[in-house]
Protein backbone atom coordinates (compact mmCIF):
# COMPACT_ATOMS: atom_id res chain seq x y z
CA UNK A 1 0.00 0.00 0.00
CA UNK A 2 1.50 3.31 -0.80
CA UNK A 3 1.96 5.96 1.59
CA UNK A 4 0.36 9.12 1.82
CA UNK A 5 3.00 10.97 0.93
CA UNK A 6 3.00 8.98 -2.71
CA UNK A 7 -0.27 9.85 -2.60
CA UNK A 8 0.02 13.43 -2.05
CA UNK A 9 2.81 12.85 -4.82
CA UNK A 10 0.81 11.43 -7.46
CA UNK A 11 -2.46 14.07 -6.73
CA UNK A 12 -0.25 16.74 -7.55
CA UNK A 13 0.92 14.98 -10.64
CA UNK A 14 -2.07 14.90 -11.53
CA UNK A 15 -3.14 17.99 -11.08
CA UNK A 16 -0.56 19.41 -13.23
CA UNK A 17 -1.53 17.37 -15.95
CA UNK A 18 -4.45 18.48 -16.01
CA UNK A 19 -3.54 21.77 -16.47
CA UNK A 20 -1.49 20.92 -18.72
CA UNK A 21 -4.64 19.57 -20.67
CA UNK A 22 -6.50 22.59 -20.02
CA UNK A 23 -8.87 21.51 -18.15
CA UNK A 24 -10.95 24.29 -15.85
CA UNK A 25 -9.15 24.79 -12.66
CA UNK A 26 -11.90 24.18 -10.38
CA UNK A 27 -12.07 20.63 -12.10
CA UNK A 28 -8.68 20.01 -11.77
CA UNK A 29 -8.46 20.36 -8.32
CA UNK A 30 -11.57 18.67 -7.09
CA UNK A 31 -10.75 15.74 -9.33
CA UNK A 32 -7.53 15.84 -8.08
CA UNK A 33 -8.06 16.90 -4.17
CA UNK A 34 -11.07 13.70 -4.17
CA UNK A 35 -8.33 10.93 -5.61
CA UNK A 36 -6.15 12.04 -3.19
CA UNK A 37 -8.41 10.94 -0.26
CA UNK A 38 -9.45 8.06 -1.85
CA UNK A 39 -5.90 7.06 -2.33
CA UNK A 40 -5.14 7.62 1.36
CA UNK A 41 -8.21 6.63 3.15
CA UNK A 42 -10.75 5.28 0.58
CA UNK A 43 -14.44 6.29 0.35
CA UNK A 44 -14.34 7.19 3.77
CA UNK A 45 -12.05 9.92 3.28
CA UNK A 46 -14.52 11.78 1.00
CA UNK A 47 -17.28 11.55 3.98
CA UNK A 48 -16.88 14.59 5.51
CA UNK A 49 -15.71 16.78 2.38
CA UNK A 50 -19.07 18.14 1.34
CA UNK A 51 -19.81 19.30 5.41
CA UNK A 52 -16.18 21.20 5.57
CA UNK A 53 -16.99 22.70 1.79
CA UNK A 54 -20.01 24.08 3.26
CA UNK A 55 -18.36 24.92 6.37
CA UNK A 56 -15.30 27.08 4.28
CA UNK A 57 -18.02 28.70 1.72
CA UNK A 58 -20.18 29.40 4.22
CA UNK A 59 -16.94 31.74 5.73
CA UNK A 60 -17.91 35.11 6.97
CA UNK A 61 -15.15 37.04 4.86
CA UNK A 62 -16.21 35.81 1.91
CA UNK A 63 -19.43 37.14 1.86
CA UNK A 64 -17.60 40.81 0.88
CA UNK A 65 -16.04 39.29 -2.30
CA UNK A 66 -19.61 38.91 -4.21
CA UNK A 67 -20.03 42.89 -2.84
CA UNK A 68 -17.17 44.09 -3.68
CA UNK A 69 -16.90 42.05 -7.11
CA UNK A 70 -21.03 44.14 -7.35
CA UNK A 71 -19.69 47.22 -6.82
CA UNK A 72 -17.06 47.35 -9.71
CA UNK A 73 -19.37 46.02 -12.11
CA UNK A 74 -21.78 48.85 -11.36
CA UNK A 75 -19.16 51.30 -12.02
CA UNK A 76 -18.23 49.58 -14.89
CA UNK A 77 -21.07 50.49 -16.80
CA UNK A 78 -21.66 54.20 -15.41
CA UNK A 79 -19.09 55.27 -17.71
CA UNK A 80 -16.91 56.36 -14.85
CA UNK A 81 -13.61 54.75 -16.42
CA UNK A 82 -13.92 57.41 -19.32
CA UNK A 83 -13.99 60.07 -16.79
CA UNK A 84 -11.11 58.79 -14.62
CA UNK A 85 -8.92 58.46 -17.84
CA UNK A 86 -10.03 61.99 -19.24
CA UNK A 87 -9.00 63.74 -16.03
CA UNK A 88 -6.37 62.12 -15.38
CA UNK A 89 -5.05 62.66 -18.57
CA UNK A 90 -5.74 66.35 -17.97
CA UNK A 91 -3.49 66.68 -14.83
CA UNK A 92 -0.79 64.16 -16.98
CA UNK A 93 -0.79 65.45 -20.49
CA UNK A 94 1.85 67.69 -20.26
CA UNK A 95 5.08 64.77 -19.03
CA UNK A 96 6.24 62.61 -21.43
CA UNK A 97 4.09 59.94 -22.07
CA UNK A 98 1.78 61.65 -20.59
CA UNK A 99 -1.62 59.17 -21.89
CA UNK A 100 0.48 56.05 -19.94
CA UNK A 101 0.86 57.47 -17.29
CA UNK A 102 -3.01 58.98 -17.07
CA UNK A 103 -4.24 54.92 -18.03
CA UNK A 104 -1.75 54.00 -14.82
CA UNK A 105 -3.19 56.37 -12.47
CA UNK A 106 -6.85 56.18 -13.65
CA UNK A 107 -6.35 52.36 -13.20
CA UNK A 108 -4.84 52.86 -9.35
CA UNK A 109 -8.38 54.88 -8.88
CA UNK A 110 -10.85 52.14 -10.65
CA UNK A 111 -8.92 49.20 -8.49
CA UNK A 112 -9.36 51.05 -5.73
CA UNK A 113 -13.41 50.80 -6.62
CA UNK A 114 -13.66 47.47 -8.13
CA UNK A 115 -10.98 44.92 -6.42
CA UNK A 116 -10.66 43.12 -9.43
CA UNK A 117 -8.08 43.24 -11.58
CA UNK A 118 -9.74 42.09 -15.10
CA UNK A 119 -11.99 44.61 -14.35
CA UNK A 120 -9.71 47.23 -14.26
CA UNK A 121 -7.93 46.34 -17.48
CA UNK A 122 -11.51 45.72 -19.25
CA UNK A 123 -13.22 49.39 -18.56
CA UNK A 124 -9.85 51.29 -19.11
CA UNK A 125 -8.31 49.32 -21.72
CA UNK A 126 -11.50 50.01 -23.69
CA UNK A 127 -10.92 53.77 -23.70
CA UNK A 128 -6.94 53.81 -23.25
CA UNK A 129 -5.42 51.78 -25.18
CA UNK A 130 -7.69 52.84 -28.51
CA UNK A 131 -6.66 56.48 -27.40
CA UNK A 132 -2.59 55.83 -27.34
CA UNK A 133 -2.81 53.95 -30.02
CA UNK A 134 -4.58 56.72 -32.42
CA UNK A 135 -2.61 59.15 -30.87
CA UNK A 136 0.95 57.11 -32.78
CA UNK A 137 2.28 54.93 -29.66
CA UNK A 138 3.18 51.58 -30.33
CA UNK A 139 0.88 48.81 -29.87
CA UNK A 140 3.41 47.17 -26.96
CA UNK A 141 3.39 50.16 -25.20
CA UNK A 142 0.08 50.98 -24.56
CA UNK A 143 -1.62 47.77 -24.21
CA UNK A 144 1.40 46.90 -21.56
CA UNK A 145 0.62 49.68 -19.79
CA UNK A 146 -3.16 49.20 -18.73
CA UNK A 147 -2.20 45.50 -18.83
CA UNK A 148 0.11 45.71 -15.70
CA UNK A 149 -1.71 48.67 -14.18
CA UNK A 150 -4.80 47.07 -14.21
CA UNK A 151 -3.14 44.47 -11.71
CA UNK A 152 -3.13 46.88 -9.27
CA UNK A 153 -6.53 46.14 -8.00
CA UNK A 154 -5.26 43.02 -6.58
CA UNK A 155 -2.86 45.20 -4.41
CA UNK A 156 -4.77 48.72 -3.40
CA UNK A 157 -7.88 48.17 -0.73
CA UNK A 158 -10.14 47.17 -1.74
CA UNK A 159 -8.93 43.19 -2.99
CA UNK A 160 -10.34 40.57 -3.71
CA UNK A 161 -7.14 38.76 -2.91
CA UNK A 162 -6.64 39.92 0.50
CA UNK A 163 -10.47 38.50 1.38
CA UNK A 164 -9.32 35.00 -0.24
CA UNK A 165 -5.72 35.09 1.62
CA UNK A 166 -8.61 36.33 5.11
CA UNK A 167 -10.80 33.40 4.29
CA UNK A 168 -8.15 30.87 4.68
CA UNK A 169 -5.35 32.36 7.50
CA UNK A 170 -7.81 34.77 9.24
CA UNK A 171 -5.45 37.40 9.26
CA UNK A 172 -7.66 40.06 9.28
CA UNK A 173 -9.16 41.68 6.08
CA UNK A 174 -9.08 45.06 7.37
CA UNK A 175 -5.49 44.99 8.16
CA UNK A 176 -4.41 43.29 5.26
CA UNK A 177 -5.97 46.08 3.29
CA UNK A 178 -3.96 48.17 5.22
CA UNK A 179 -1.01 46.97 4.68
CA UNK A 180 -1.51 46.37 0.74
CA UNK A 181 -2.05 50.24 0.43
CA UNK A 182 0.88 51.81 0.43
CA UNK A 183 3.03 49.09 -1.68
CA UNK A 184 0.20 49.55 -4.33
CA UNK A 185 0.40 53.18 -4.32
CA UNK A 186 4.34 53.48 -4.50
CA UNK A 187 4.17 50.39 -7.35
CA UNK A 188 1.80 52.94 -9.28
CA UNK A 189 4.24 55.38 -8.55
CA UNK A 190 6.96 53.53 -10.28
CA UNK A 191 4.89 52.31 -12.71
CA UNK A 192 4.43 55.99 -13.85
CA UNK A 193 7.82 56.67 -13.38
CA UNK A 194 8.85 54.06 -16.38
CA UNK A 195 6.03 55.38 -18.47
CA UNK A 196 7.55 59.06 -18.20
CA UNK A 197 11.54 57.59 -18.70
CA UNK A 198 10.70 55.21 -21.52
CA UNK A 199 8.95 57.82 -23.45
CA UNK A 200 11.62 60.32 -22.96
CA UNK A 201 14.07 58.11 -24.03
CA UNK A 202 12.31 56.74 -26.72
CA UNK A 203 9.76 59.12 -28.25
CA UNK A 204 8.81 56.65 -30.76
CA UNK A 205 7.04 55.24 -28.56
CA UNK A 206 4.52 57.66 -27.16
CA UNK A 207 5.28 60.99 -29.49
CA UNK A 208 4.71 64.12 -27.86
CA UNK A 209 1.11 65.40 -27.80
CA UNK A 210 0.41 69.36 -28.37
CA UNK A 211 -2.69 69.56 -26.38
CA UNK A 212 -3.14 71.89 -23.64
CA UNK A 213 -5.71 72.03 -20.82
CA UNK A 214 -6.39 75.39 -18.60
CA UNK A 215 -6.65 74.96 -14.93
CA UNK A 216 -10.20 75.37 -15.17
CA UNK A 217 -10.46 72.27 -17.34
CA UNK A 218 -8.63 69.95 -15.07
CA UNK A 219 -10.23 71.14 -11.85
CA UNK A 220 -14.06 70.65 -13.87
CA UNK A 221 -13.05 67.02 -14.84
CA UNK A 222 -11.68 66.28 -11.01
CA UNK A 223 -14.85 67.79 -10.07
CA UNK A 224 -16.91 64.99 -12.70
CA UNK A 225 -15.23 61.94 -10.49
CA UNK A 226 -15.41 63.33 -7.32
CA UNK A 227 -18.82 61.20 -6.99
CA UNK A 228 -16.59 57.94 -7.48
CA UNK A 229 -13.82 59.41 -5.34
CA UNK A 230 -16.41 59.62 -2.25
CA UNK A 231 -17.23 56.17 -2.97
CA UNK A 232 -13.14 55.45 -1.99
CA UNK A 233 -13.26 57.54 0.45
CA UNK A 234 -16.39 56.21 2.08
CA UNK A 235 -15.71 52.31 1.38
CA UNK A 236 -12.25 52.70 2.82
CA UNK A 237 -12.67 55.27 5.42
CA UNK A 238 -15.12 53.21 7.11
CA UNK A 239 -12.96 50.28 7.19
CA UNK A 240 -9.85 52.38 8.49
CA UNK A 241 -11.57 54.69 11.15
CA UNK A 242 -13.34 51.37 12.33
CA UNK A 243 -17.07 52.38 11.37
CA UNK A 244 -17.77 49.73 9.89
CA UNK A 245 -16.23 45.95 8.96
CA UNK A 246 -14.98 45.50 5.37
CA UNK A 247 -18.19 43.59 4.83
CA UNK A 248 -20.16 46.00 6.16
CA UNK A 249 -18.11 48.85 4.30
CA UNK A 250 -18.38 46.50 1.08
CA UNK A 251 -22.37 46.15 1.05
CA UNK A 252 -22.54 50.31 1.88
CA UNK A 253 -20.33 50.71 -0.96
CA UNK A 254 -22.42 48.53 -3.45
CA UNK A 255 -25.48 50.47 -2.59
CA UNK A 256 -23.69 53.91 -2.79
CA UNK A 257 -22.62 52.68 -6.49
CA UNK A 258 -26.23 51.71 -7.50
CA UNK A 259 -26.94 55.61 -6.42
CA UNK A 260 -23.77 57.12 -8.24
CA UNK A 261 -24.70 55.24 -11.52
CA UNK A 262 -27.91 55.95 -11.26
CA UNK A 263 -28.88 59.53 -10.21
CA UNK A 264 -25.71 61.15 -11.64
CA UNK A 265 -24.41 59.26 -14.20
CA UNK A 266 -27.87 58.17 -15.43
CA UNK A 267 -27.30 54.71 -16.82
CA UNK A 268 -29.19 52.19 -14.55
CA UNK A 269 -31.97 51.09 -17.47
CA UNK A 270 -32.89 47.57 -17.18
CA UNK A 271 -30.45 46.37 -19.83
CA UNK A 272 -27.52 47.37 -17.91
CA UNK A 273 -29.19 46.43 -14.71
CA UNK A 274 -29.06 42.97 -16.25
CA UNK A 275 -25.63 42.81 -17.51
CA UNK A 276 -24.59 43.93 -13.81
CA UNK A 277 -26.73 41.04 -11.64
CA UNK A 278 -25.53 38.61 -14.19
CA UNK A 279 -22.12 39.57 -14.50
CA UNK A 280 -21.81 39.59 -10.77
CA UNK A 281 -23.10 35.97 -10.52
CA UNK A 282 -20.85 34.69 -13.04
CA UNK A 283 -17.70 36.20 -11.37
CA UNK A 284 -18.54 35.65 -8.13
CA UNK A 285 -19.65 31.95 -8.65
CA UNK A 286 -16.45 31.16 -10.93
CA UNK A 287 -14.50 32.62 -7.73
CA UNK A 288 -16.70 30.55 -5.22
CA UNK A 289 -16.19 27.49 -6.97
CA UNK A 290 -12.37 27.92 -7.62
CA UNK A 291 -12.78 28.48 -3.33
CA UNK A 292 -14.16 25.17 -2.38
CA UNK A 293 -12.22 23.06 -5.21
CA UNK A 294 -8.99 24.42 -3.87
CA UNK A 295 -10.37 23.54 -0.43
CA UNK A 296 -10.91 19.84 -1.24
CA UNK A 297 -7.02 20.16 -2.70
CA UNK A 298 -5.54 21.29 0.62
CA UNK A 299 -8.27 19.00 2.52
CA UNK A 300 -6.05 16.59 1.06
CA UNK A 301 -2.59 18.05 2.08
CA UNK A 302 -3.42 18.56 5.57
CA UNK A 303 -4.84 14.37 5.49
CA UNK A 304 -1.22 13.96 4.31
CA UNK A 305 0.44 16.04 6.76
CA UNK A 306 2.22 18.34 3.73
CA UNK A 307 1.92 21.60 5.86
CA UNK A 308 3.90 20.01 8.72
CA UNK A 309 6.18 18.16 6.53
CA UNK A 310 7.03 21.64 5.06
CA UNK A 311 6.88 23.54 8.24
CA UNK A 312 9.10 21.10 9.66
CA UNK A 313 11.62 20.96 6.84
CA UNK A 314 11.52 25.37 6.00
CA UNK A 315 12.67 25.41 10.15
CA UNK A 316 15.45 22.43 9.31
CA UNK A 317 17.52 25.09 6.82
CA UNK A 318 20.50 26.56 8.20
CA UNK A 319 19.86 29.46 6.10
CA UNK A 320 18.80 32.38 6.12
CA UNK A 321 15.07 33.20 6.27
CA UNK A 322 15.47 35.92 3.79
CA UNK A 323 17.06 32.84 1.30
CA UNK A 324 13.92 30.82 2.38
CA UNK A 325 11.55 33.65 1.47
CA UNK A 326 13.47 34.62 -2.12
CA UNK A 327 13.06 30.64 -3.10
CA UNK A 328 9.46 30.74 -2.45
CA UNK A 329 8.76 34.11 -4.18
CA UNK A 330 10.91 32.39 -7.39
CA UNK A 331 8.75 29.05 -7.02
CA UNK A 332 5.67 31.00 -6.81
CA UNK A 333 6.43 33.04 -9.90
CA UNK A 334 7.33 30.05 -11.66
CA UNK A 335 3.88 28.31 -10.68
CA UNK A 336 2.20 31.44 -11.14
CA UNK A 337 3.16 30.58 -15.48
CA UNK A 338 0.58 27.76 -15.36
CA UNK A 339 -2.22 28.43 -12.52
CA UNK A 340 -4.15 31.09 -11.92
CA UNK A 341 -3.41 33.43 -8.97
CA UNK A 342 -6.63 32.72 -7.16
CA UNK A 343 -5.97 29.30 -7.48
CA UNK A 344 -2.67 29.45 -6.62
CA UNK A 345 -3.30 31.71 -3.62
CA UNK A 346 -5.73 28.59 -2.16
CA UNK A 347 -3.31 25.72 -2.52
CA UNK A 348 -0.07 27.54 -1.15
CA UNK A 349 -1.71 29.51 1.83
CA UNK A 350 -2.13 26.78 3.83
CA UNK A 351 1.27 25.05 3.14
CA UNK A 352 3.46 27.95 3.51
CA UNK A 353 1.86 30.25 5.98
CA UNK A 354 2.53 27.89 9.43
CA UNK A 355 6.01 27.46 7.92
CA UNK A 356 6.35 31.56 7.41
CA UNK A 357 5.00 31.84 10.75
CA UNK A 358 7.70 29.24 11.66
CA UNK A 359 10.22 31.35 10.54
CA UNK A 360 9.18 34.67 12.60
CA UNK A 361 7.75 36.06 9.78
CA UNK A 362 4.43 38.23 10.16
CA UNK A 363 1.36 36.69 8.03
CA UNK A 364 0.26 40.00 7.22
CA UNK A 365 3.72 40.77 5.65
CA UNK A 366 3.54 37.80 4.08
CA UNK A 367 -0.19 37.87 2.50
CA UNK A 368 0.63 41.60 0.99
CA UNK A 369 4.32 39.98 -0.46
CA UNK A 370 2.09 36.53 -1.75
CA UNK A 371 -0.18 39.05 -3.64
CA UNK A 372 2.60 41.24 -5.33
CA UNK A 373 3.74 37.69 -6.66
CA UNK A 374 0.45 37.19 -7.98
CA UNK A 375 0.40 40.51 -9.42
CA UNK A 376 3.10 39.22 -11.64
CA UNK A 377 0.99 35.59 -12.09
CA UNK A 378 -1.70 37.90 -13.69
CA UNK A 379 0.44 39.19 -16.49
CA UNK A 380 3.31 37.28 -17.10
CA UNK A 381 2.14 34.51 -20.21
CA UNK A 382 0.90 31.68 -21.09
CA UNK A 383 -2.10 32.00 -18.79
CA UNK A 384 -2.29 35.46 -17.39
CA UNK A 385 -5.77 36.51 -16.89
CA UNK A 386 -4.67 40.30 -17.56
CA UNK A 387 -3.16 39.04 -21.26
CA UNK A 388 -6.23 37.83 -22.68
CA UNK A 389 -8.63 40.37 -20.98
CA UNK A 390 -6.35 42.67 -22.75
CA UNK A 391 -6.61 40.96 -26.37
CA UNK A 392 -10.72 40.74 -25.43
CA UNK A 393 -11.13 44.67 -25.24
CA UNK A 394 -9.25 45.49 -28.12
CA UNK A 395 -9.29 42.93 -30.41
CA UNK A 396 -6.94 44.43 -33.16
CA UNK A 397 -3.93 43.91 -30.65
CA UNK A 398 -1.49 41.11 -31.53
CA UNK A 399 -0.99 38.77 -28.16
CA UNK A 400 2.86 39.05 -29.06
CA UNK A 401 3.02 42.91 -28.66
CA UNK A 402 0.86 42.39 -25.14
CA UNK A 403 2.92 39.74 -23.76
CA UNK A 404 6.07 42.00 -24.92
CA UNK A 405 4.61 44.99 -23.44
CA UNK A 406 4.14 43.73 -20.38
CA UNK A 407 8.18 42.43 -19.82
CA UNK A 408 9.16 45.83 -18.03
CA UNK A 409 6.34 46.26 -15.15
CA UNK A 410 7.30 42.15 -14.76
CA UNK A 411 10.83 43.76 -13.57
CA UNK A 412 9.19 46.33 -11.86
CA UNK A 413 6.91 44.17 -9.79
CA UNK A 414 9.92 41.78 -8.88
CA UNK A 415 11.46 44.99 -7.35
CA UNK A 416 8.42 45.66 -5.12
CA UNK A 417 9.11 42.47 -3.78
CA UNK A 418 13.07 42.89 -3.12
CA UNK A 419 11.65 46.10 -1.31
CA UNK A 420 8.81 44.80 0.82
CA UNK A 421 11.08 42.06 1.61
CA UNK A 422 13.97 44.37 2.63
CA UNK A 423 11.76 47.21 3.88
CA UNK A 424 8.61 45.38 5.48
CA UNK A 425 7.50 48.31 7.39
CA UNK A 426 6.08 49.47 4.46
CA UNK A 427 3.14 46.59 4.99
CA UNK A 428 2.95 47.14 8.44
CA UNK A 429 3.47 50.82 9.79
CA UNK A 430 -0.26 51.60 8.67
CA UNK A 431 -1.90 48.41 10.53
CA UNK A 432 0.15 49.18 13.14
CA UNK A 433 -1.09 52.71 13.37
CA UNK A 434 -4.90 51.15 13.00
CA UNK A 435 -4.48 49.41 15.91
Amino acid sequence: MMSDAVVAALAVVVLLALIALRTPIFVALAVSGIAGLIGMRGLAGVELVPLSLVAQLQNYALVAAPLYILLGEVLAVSGLGRDLFGAAYRWFNRVPGGLGASAVGSSTVFGAMSGVSISSVAVIGRMAVPEMLSRGYRPAFASGTVTASGALAMLIPPSLMFILYSSVTGVSIAQLFAGGLIPGLLLAAFMILYVVLRAKTAPADAPVTEERFTWRERFAALAKISPALGLILLVLGSIYTGLATPTEAAAVGALAAFGVTGLIYKKLGWANLRAIFASTAHVSASVLVIVGAAFVFTQMLVVARVPDAVTGFVAGLDVSPYVVIAAIMIVLVLLGCLVDAASLLLVVTPILVPAIEELGFDPLWFGVLLVVNLEMAVITPPVGLNLYTMKSVVPELDLSDIFRGVMPYLVIEAGMLALVTAVPELVTWLPGLMQ
